[in-house]
């Protein structure tokens, strides 16, 4: 079922200032091409799927102190609810990497998929791996 929505107005039109609708994460980025979508425009009305993601970005402050705000709006029958906000500290350039994951789970889990989980061996090394196999008596080849 679609809807007409008006996007998210943005927080302070003097600085950057982005819509998308969210169709998914690239964990493999670590900046705001991480977020796959097509852009929206900022005001306008948008024929949508219900359940559909619009995140946006802003930053609002003043021109030498502006700190990134980023929201996460879902399409629900009656308009727009915000699911998702983060805001960042003074001059903040790391902002992707503070909400990466964050959003990619909830979008994973409105598409139905199971969040991923960090695997706990993904900080040891080959090396300490196989040191500790060795030492509990396990031989390993390569």
């Amino acid at each position: 079922m679609k809807k007409i929505v008006m996007i998210p107005e943005t927080l302070d039109g003097r600085k950057k200032t982005w819509r998308k609708h969210l169709e998914s994460v690239d964990k493999e980025k670590a900046n705001g091409y991480a977020f796959v979508g097509n852009w929206l425009r900022a005001g306008e009305r948008e024929e949508m799927e219900v359940g559909s993601f619009i995140l946006c970005y802003d930053e609002p402050g003043s021109m030498k102190n502006w700190y990134p705000v980023v929201r996460m709006f879902k399409v629900v029958e009656n308009g727009l609810e915000e699911v998702y906000c983060w805001e960042g500290n003074i001059c903040e350039r790391s902002w992707a990497l503070a909400v990466r994951d964050d959003i990619a789970a909830i979008l994973a889990e409105a598409q139905g998929q199971e969040p991923e989980e960090e695997n706990p061996l993904a900080s040891i090394s080959d090396e300490e791996l196989i040191a500790e196999l060795e030492r509990r008596g396990y031989t390993v080849t390569k």
